[in-house]
């Protein structure tokens, strides 16, 4: 056959495959529409802060005069001039007993993801500004959003310089960092432990949806086994429990190597557990949901990566959520990874016990794909 010949067959057999020809010219355009509903210009951050002010306590010494004005200026530029703060609360601490409650609020507020920093200012704020002497500030951030470090470094210039010309200071501050809030210890493995909590549950859906999108359109001798007394729901039932047990055996092969290669985790090691079981039983109900409705091999093969990829891509940790238009918002927040992330974030870097949000949409997924699977496989048409 001439190479022209060779072309027109090879042609003859793409054109014939129409699934493939659909996705390739589909899904670009489908990105590229969700990528234009995104709103926003650039990746400015916007941050929440609390502020704890020591101001009103007294001070000797080299500062004797006792004003407490400057705090209010500090706080106010926070709350109403700053175009990368907003201020959620402050309190005004007269003595050591009500700093330590304050501190105690804004360590809470921390943890829990309502502020992204709290900023305390010292007994001497007022006197060191009217002194014209570096006045020192504090403040402490979460450390488990590496992102969020340097960014948090930059954007708190401006609220300072905003103060610096309001109250006419030439010296600049002393910016003290005590230590990061939630951050994994210099002696223990940091690229791991940072790693683990997007890494994780990104391999064990992906391994798992894998795992079974070809467990039923692969399966040879189907067909002759609907002859017999077995049910569709047998089927269905005997492949999400065979592959569970793979599944439970690959959450316990992790958290053995993870635990030998230093797993840092603040909170329960069972909820670590239980979290990596969840994840994994949600990518095995999505792949048997690929495999009933993939009507071969090759197409459970494409609808895998392709879905694959949507759930990694829109996981809101490459796309920034607030980004997103509030519609896309919503279907991002019915995927797993959007839940499975923050779960391990939560129980390993943070000490938090599990999010029962999270676990709800995490298990809700589980529970519709499960269903959905069975429903078109009961309906699917098989040639025996």
């Amino acid at each position: 056959m001439s190479l022209g010949g060779l072309i027109t067959k090879e042609f003859g057999r793409i054109k014939s495959d129409k699934r493939t020809l659909i996705l390739l010219f589909l899904i670009p355009i489908i990105l590229i529409f969700i990528f234009g509903l995104t709103t926003g210009v650039g990746p400015t951050k916007f941050f929440t802060a609390a502020i704890i002010t020591m101001d009103d306590i007294p001070t000797y010494g080299d500062f004797p005069s006792n004003s407490s004005e400057y705090d209010d200026n500090f706080i106010s530029i926070m709350q109403n001039n700053s175009t990368t703060w907003t201020l959620h609360q402050y309190f005004n601490s007269t003595d050591e007993n009500e700093y330590i409650s304050a501190y105690i609020a804004c360590y809470n507020l921390l943890k829990n993801e309502i502020v992204d920093i709290f900023v305390v200012l010292p007994e001497n704020f007022s006197e060191s500004v009217a002194k014209k002497v570096n006045p020192i500030l504090f403040y402490y951030i979460d450390g488990s959003d590496l992102s969020a470090i340097s960014a948090v470094e930059v954007a708190i210039q401006e609220p300072i310089a905003l103060f610096r010309a309001e109250a006419d200071l030439l010296a600049n501050f002393s910016i003290m960092v005590p230590y990061l809030e939630f951050d994994v210890p210099f002696w223990e493995s940091q690229l791991l432990n940072y790693a683990v909590p997007l890494i994780l549950p990104i391999i064990i859906l992906g391994t798992t949806m894998n795992l079974t999108s070809l467990s039923i359109v692969s399966e040879g001798p189907l067909p002759r086994m609907l002859i017999t007394p077995t049910t569709k729901r047998d089927i269905i039932l005997s492949k999400l429990i065979a592959n569970s047990v793979i599944m439970f055996l690959q959450s316990t092969e992790i958290f053995i190597m993870t635990s030998f290669f230093g797993l840092y985790s603040l909170g329960s090691l069972f909820y670590f557990f239980l979290a990596l079981v969840m994840i994994g039983f949600c990518g095995i109900c999505i792949g048997l949901f690929i495999s009933a409705v993939s009507p071969t091999e090759q197409g459970a093969n494409q609808m895998y990566l392709i879905m694959f990829i949507v759930i990694v891509l829109f996981s809101g940790n490459f796309l920034p959520p607030e980004l997103i238009s509030p519609v896309m918002q919503y279907i991002i927040n019915v995927l797993p990874l959007s839940h499975a992330i923050p779960l391990i974030t939560d129980i390993t870097l943070k000490g938090l016990p599990p999010n029962l949000t999270h676990i709800a949409f995490l298990n809700l997924d589980s529970l519709i794909f499960i269903v959905l699977a069975y429903i078109i496989y009961k309906f699917k048409r098989l040639e025996v």
